[in-house]
């Protein structure tokens, strides 16, 4: 992350913030000095009761910090953060500094008010004043703002940044029919084909578009096909690309971002629904985004109840595969429940996920751009024999503070995965929705 310093060592003041988006961000500064305010070690405190991802971060990061103090550095303000990397340095706040002789003039007077943002951007300025080279290091805009604004340089975490997440959403590679008979060696180099990358073809001798799959050897054609006994049928050639990687029991983990009404929710529900007898589990999640900064535990009711309202497009995708599968008939909410429970569909509250391992299991992660790396790591990890995990999102429509489309654990899941064997994803840009909706995602 760190730019390459040839004079000396760089210190970088951490914002709260960043150690709840990566617990573990104080090792990835190279051989860097990184600061932790004790302003900061007071807002894990009070962020690390809860179940909320970010209560979750917090405890992990105090661990870490913790477990330092313990190895290294009892009764020392300055700990080794191992071989090749720099010094932690806990910074006690005293009082504001100068800026000039006068008392007017103090660094306090500057802002309305104290706060721990205005500390840390204190304390970065007094080890500026003390010959350092220092940076802020901070996932929110306004404390950059603030720093630059007093000559302090600051930056984003950049460690898990996915560098061109355009690149993510690109459209679909579109070949000649002749490629087709290229020989495996010469269509990954010329074509510049990763594994299980869907391509176009135009042009076909039936006068019709084919969507195909680069197998690593050969192209293998995506023919369109009801999807089991659902009877939901994919409507064009990204559903069908969609339905065929969501069918293959080779890929583990799968991706798919697009538009909202381009189908990924209700293709992947589906698509699990007519694979029940190969998994033992149906698992759905999603994140649970705070209403008008009021969390999950406002909400009045048990888990279960608390976590239905964030649910409710889930909901939706299965009242709709009711309809196609029996006579089409208005469907009570819980008939709806009832369905679920019949088809082993479960709700999996991401902050329940943790200690646990999911064996046989399909796993859907609806919303997915609005978990952080570390997030997706997690939830990843807890896969285990014979489990499939899909994970469903819009880059372009992110609903978390700190998070952007270069930060979004989506995007660094599809960066980091591309190309795997057991890997596959695609943007699907095609809105099935009403023509009004279509333009209400172009226009407004």
């Amino acid at each position: 992350m760190p730019r390459p310093s040839k004079t000396k060592k760089r210190t970088f003041v951490l914002d709260t913030n960043v150690l709840i988006h990566d617990p573990n961000a104080i090792f990835n500064f190279d051989e860097h000095n990184v600061v932790i305010p004790v302003t900061v070690v007071e807002e894990l405190d009070r962020l690390k009761s809860g179940n909320e991802s970010r209560n979750v971060s917090a405890r992990q990061a105090s661990r870490n910090l913790t477990r330092l103090i313990k190895e290294r550095g009892k009764s020392q303000t300055s700990i080794s953060l191992g071989e090749k990397k720099g010094n932690l340095i806990f910074f006690v706040f005293e009082k504001y500094p100068q800026v000039s002789a006068k008392e007017k003039n103090s660094f306090r007077n500057i802002f309305l008010e104290d706060c721990a943002d205005h500390r840390i951007i204190a304390i970065a300025y007094i080890l500026k004043e003390n010959g350092d080279d220092v940076t802020i290091v901070t996932k929110d805009n306004n404390v950059l703002i603030k720093a630059t604004a007093l000559g302090i340089n600051a930056e984003d975490y950049t460690h898990d940044m996915v560098k061109n997440p355009d690149q993510l959403s690109e459209k679909i590679k579109e070949i000649d029919p002749e490629d087709l008979q290229l020989s495996p060696k010469k269509a990954t180099k010329d074509l510049e084909l990763y594994l299980n990358q869907p391509v176009m073809v135009k042009g076909c001798s039936d006068d019709q578009d084919h969507i195909y799959r680069w197998q690593g050897k050969d192209f293998d054609l995506i023919k369109r096909e009801e999807i089991g006994k659902t009877k939901v049928k994919s409507k064009n050639l990204e559903q069908d690309f969609a339905v065929n990687i969501l069918m293959d029991p080779s890929l583990s983990a799968i991706a798919l971002i697009g538009s909202a009404g381009s189908g990924k929710t209700l293709l992947a529900i589906a698509c699990a629904i007519s694979q029940r007898d190969e998994y033992d589990r149906i698992l759905v999640a999603r994140p649970a985004i705070e209403l008008s900064n009021k969390t999950m535990g406002f909400l009045p009711g048990n888990l279960e109840e608390k976590y239905n309202p964030y649910l409710a497009p889930v909901r939706s995708a299965c009242r709709f595969i009711m309809d196609k599968m029996d006579v089409e008939q208005k469907r009570k909410e819980a008939e709806v429940a009832a369905w679920m429970d019949d088809h082993g569909i479960e709700l999996l509250p991401l902050s329940m996920i943790r200690g646990d391992t999911f064996h046989h299991a399909f796993i859907l992660v609806d919303e997915a751009q609005n978990l952080t790396p570390n997030e997706v790591k997690t939830i990843v990890s807890r896969a285990g024999e014979d489990t499939k995990i899909v994970f469903t999102g819009d880059i372009n429509q992110i609903d978390v503070q700190y998070l952007t489309k270069e930060t979004s654990g989506l995007s660094h899941l599809i960066e980091r995965f591309r190309g795997q064997k057991y890997f596959a994803f695609i943007e699907m840009q095609k809105s099935v929705r009403s023509p009004l909706a279509e333009a209400a995602d172009k226009l407004l």
